[in-house]
């Protein structure tokens, strides 16, 4: 009964959100997967698409836009990384392209290194130096100049990794 109820206010919001022409998305209140899986069989026999934004069992919200005004793929990456949709749609109106939200890059664009370990007694000799997962990904669309550079950076030290990890933050961040 309750889910029934749930069900027809869901119905009852979507059509009256369809006919306010002043408004892209409208977001529910958080609720469990139960219902924001009713939100979104509801949104989806309208053809309106719907995604989930937030934590999950604290401010999980199903989040409802209008044809034609859902997130594409890069401004999906952009709420992934803690934007709010009303943030995407003011940067989307200011003509932000999301384009530094791009993560086109497979297994094949990855490169592992072996893990390189230092034993306890090398670590107790050599002060406080630590395990270097040496794990590097280069993503094909960094600039060769930049990926060169870090790459370098990386070589300098054995505390590379840390120094890899705050520069791809930081080329990512500009």
């Amino acid at each position: 009964e309750k889910k029934e109820n749930y069900r027809r206010f869901v119905q009852s919001t979507l059509d009256n959100f369809m006919m306010d022409d002043d408004v892209d998305y409208y977001e529910f209140q958080p609720t469990d997967n139960l219902h924001r899986l009713i939100v979104q069989d509801e949104a989806e026999s309208r053809t309106l698409p719907v995604l989930s934004q937030g934590v999950e069992g604290e401010s999980r919200c199903a989040i409802v836009f209008k044809p034609g005004k859902g997130p594409s793929e890069l401004e999906q990456n952009y709420l992934q990384f803690d934007g709010t949709v009303a943030e995407m749609i003011r940067r989307r109106a200011a003509g932000d392209t999301f384009e530094k939200y791009r993560t086109n890059f497979s297994m094949k664009d990855a490169k592992i290194v072996q893990r390189t370990r230092v034993s306890k007694q090398q670590r107790d000799t050599e002060g406080d130096e630590e395990d270097i997962d040496a794990r590097v990904v280069q993503d094909r669309a960094m600039d060769s100049g930049a990926a060169a550079e870090i790459a370098a950076k990386l070589r300098e030290s054995k505390k590379g990794a840390i120094m890899f990890q705050k520069e791809v933050k930081d080329f990512l961040d500009d």
